[in-house]
């Protein structure tokens, strides 16, 4: 009796250690599987997410360019030219006057299409008003060529003082002085007188952005030619604007040359043109 009781308490122990042990292995594989859950998609739950770093931007506005500051004077005084046109001489009005004679005399019966871009008188009005825009007074002789005629109309076929200036209207002296003054109060001490200064009167256009001048820092009106990419130039010049509307007219009526070798040609819609012989 007492072995069959021993045999059934050795079988119910063994069954419960088979039970415990399943349970145990159930509850491993169970532990594994979330292991492995937390392995592959979020962090175990002992463990703190980091919270990504927010970049940071500055909102501050980037310091302004430097721009070049003259400390020389560069002789520019816009909108405060005088008030009054200094009173032309008769004598140089007569001259100026001339010359112009010989030059629509010619392009008349030569011509007629550059003849036709001459634009009438400026007014007086109109010539005190540009002096006081430019701030620096106008020479006499572009007073009295005003005068006579407020520049020419376009660029293109209409006339020009050899070889390619085309004479400037009262109101293009103003805006081209204004133009160049404004450039060179950017552009550096070593610019001023170099490639522009304020008194200088712009008088004629050549539409590539050069042009003539007469040079007024001593009141002489010297004649020169700018030129947008270099330096201001009196070589090849003639002293003044009547001069070389004189040379100018001399060189229409005779066939001969100006400037050193420009040759009037009329081109075949009857327009004056300057060539350079080769």
């Amino acid at each position: 009796m007492r072995k069959k009781w021993g045999r059934a308490a050795v079988i119910a122990a063994a069954s419960v250690v088979i039970v415990l042990g399943l349970v145990f292995a159930v509850t491993v594989r169970s532990g594994h599987g979330k292991a492995a859950q937390w392995l592959s998609s979020e962090p175990p739950p002992w463990i703190t997410p980091k919270t990504p770093a927010t970049p940071s931007y500055s909102t501050a506005a980037p310091p302004p360019p430097t721009r070049r500051t003259l400390t020389i004077d560069s002789g520019c005084r816009l909108g405060q030219g005088p008030a009054a046109l200094t009173p032309v001489p008769e004598t140089t009005t007569r001259r100026v006057n001339a010359a112009w004679d010989r030059v629509e005399r010619w392009l008349r019966a030569n011509a007629p299409t550059t003849a036709a871009s001459l634009r009438p008188p400026a007014t007086i009005q109109r010539i005190t008003e540009t002096q006081r825009q430019a701030g620096v007074a106008l020479p006499a002789e572009l007073v009295a060529s005003l005068l006579r005629h407020d520049g020419v109309t376009g660029i293109g076929e209409s006339f020009s003082l050899p070889p390619f200036n085309h004479p400037a209207s009262a109101e293009t002296v103003a805006s081209e002085a204004k133009s160049l003054c404004e450039v060179l109060k950017s552009a550096g001490d070593e610019s001023v007188g170099y490639w522009w200064h304020g008194r200088f009167v712009p008088i004629a256009v050549s539409g590539g952005g050069d042009g003539l001048f007469l040079d007024q820092r001593t009141g002489t009106g010297r004649l020169g030619e700018w030129d947008h990419e270099g330096s201001v130039n009196f070589d090849r010049w003639p002293a003044t604007l009547t001069d070389l509307l004189e040379q100018t007219a001399t060189a229409l009526e005779t066939g001969g040359t100006v400037l050193g070798g420009y040759r009037a040609v009329v081109t075949g819609n009857r327009a004056l043109d300057w060539d350079f012989p080769r």
